[in-house]
């Protein structure tokens, strides 16, 4: 059979690090500048991954692979081990901290202790910019240490969502990741019930989150997921469903944008997933974000043997990773 765990962490690998490239530009910018990429590119110096080596990966990446280092060196999931990882993450001293986000840099400065003034002079009813995708961009991976059980997923996301961005459209997005990529690893699985699995993340997500944390306002990440899927249900080309989402949905840093893309590509190329990330990279904005995730859940679901070899063995030697061994370790775990 093939390996789940690995297919999953690779998935994720290979989405951030070809994206890195493409990050930042429209898809026919991208276009214009690459052509219709299909492999690591070197970063050009207008995006955020910029003196990186082809094959890099970013934040999105890095941060689950850290999170689940550090899960697997404490022998548990909780909030601690979160914020744990996200200090240990953050530092300076960390090649991978230059990228992160605003909402991400902030929960970060918190935890060290820092008081954060803020910026817009007093306090905001809703600070409705930190309802961003950096909790679900890094959900996939540490989504496994469910072994397939969608609402153990769900459980894993909220926990570790809670630790930087605590609100419920953030909250929602992780937790439609999450539940996916646990159905993913299910036997059964298949396009509709991972689907399904996604929006019923999203609605225990937003429960959770507007339960316990903020409650912004923004859209909801769960009928997104449904609009999108239909979609991408068009009798139409992949570019054009492509084009589709990011003029309709949105592919940039909001959680509501991010998140329901990624699902309208999975079911727009559902049994291709190499050409599911693919697309991804090549869909403008936030590229690198959304391919992380399509190519986390497809390769929760088709395993390691989805994508090249090749790909495994770059990212292992360009990030210092062993990939294999983590998935064995995640797969060991209890």
């Amino acid at each position: 059979m093939n390996n789940k765990y690995l297919g999953c962490l690779l998935g994720a690998a290979i989405g951030d690090a070809m994206g890195a490239a493409t990050e930042m530009r429209t898809r026919k910018q991208i276009e214009e500048k690459f052509g219709y990429v299909r492999d690591f590119l070197t970063p050009p110096d207008d995006t955020f991954a910029r003196g990186c080596e082809a094959g890099s990966v970013t934040d999105d990446f890095s941060l689950a692979f850290a999170t689940i280092e550090t899960i697997l060196s404490s022998s548990r999931i909780d909030t601690h081990v979160a914020e744990k990882a996200l200090i240990q993450w953050g530092d300076p001293a960390n090649f991978y901290s230059r990228f992160a986000g605003p909402t991400t840099q902030i929960a970060i400065r918190k935890l060290k202790g820092e008081v954060i003034p803020d910026s817009h002079g007093f306090k905001l009813c809703n600070d409705n910019s930190k309802a961003s995708n950096g909790a679900a961009m890094k959900m996939s991976p540490i989504a496994l240490f469910s072994h397939g059980d969608v609402d153990k997923a769900i459980q894993i996301a909220y926990t570790i969502s809670t630790v930087s961005h605590h609100n419920n459209i953030s909250i929602s997005a992780a937790c439609a990741i999450a539940a996916a990529t646990a159905k993913a690893m299910q036997m059964d699985a298949n396009l509709a019930s991972i689907i399904d699995a996604g929006i019923f993340g999203a609605i225990e997500g937003e429960r959770l989150g507007s339960e316990t944390g903020a409650t912004l306002a923004g859209p909801s990440v769960k009928r997104r997921i449904e609009w999108v899927v239909d979609l991408a249900k068009q009798d139409k080309r992949l570019i054009e469903i492509m084009d589709d989402i990011s003029d309709l949905i949105g592919t940039g840093l909001a959680a509501a944008e991010a998140v329901p893309a990624v699902f309208g590509l999975i079911q727009a190329s559902f049994d291709q997933p190499m050409e599911a990330i693919i697309a991804a990279v090549n869909i403008g904005n936030d590229t690198d974000t959304i391919a992380t995730m399509v190519g986390g859940i497809l390769g929760a679901y088709y395993g390691n043997e989805a994508f090249p070899t090749v790909y495994l063995d770059q990212l292992n030697r360009i990030n210092r990773f062993d990939l294999e061994i983590m998935a064995n370790a995640i797969e060991a775990f209890q």
